[in-house]
């Protein structure tokens, strides 16, 4: 415990789409096909929205959360980016991603977690009840 006192914890990403693993996830497209929300995070009550991101329920609360709402079966999400995090009790891997098909109420940057229900059974999968994978155009 004293060994976290001092260090900066903020939250920090590092673009990982060049690395040999992330190939087959850049570029994938999914259908929504279970509950999920959108979440506009922001760091304190008073900043604006930084990003949002999709977590299915029951989700998540607190005063880092400015805006929850449903995204709609049938919206489609593409992954832009794969980005390493320094998160130590969560896994490290997150998407950058466009949603289409849900009107947001912001303009701020999409991401998905690989952790709380998102992630599926293989390294940089989503979960299949959740997001259904396009086939590839």
């Amino acid at each position: 415990m004293h060994l976290l006192l001092g260090c900066d914890m903020r939250e920090r990403h590092h673009d990982a789409s060049a690395e040999p693993h992330s190939r087959n996830a850049l570029g994938a497209r999914y259908v929504v096909v279970g509950p999920l929300d959108a979440y506009g995070v922001r760091q304190d009550p008073q900043a604006p929205v930084e990003h949002v991101t999709l977590i299915p329920p029951p989700g998540v609360d607190g005063p880092e959360v400015d805006f929850r709402m449903p995204v709609p079966m049938g919206a489609t999400v593409t992954v832009l980016k794969v980005m390493r995090t320094n998160r130590l009790f969560d896994p490290e891997m997150t998407f950058i991603v466009a949603l289409e098909g849900a009107a947001l109420p912001v303009n701020a940057p999409v991401r998905i977690d690989l952790f709380r229900g998102n992630e599926g059974e293989g390294r940089l999968q989503l979960n299949p009840a959740i997001y259904r994978r396009l086939p590839a155009p």
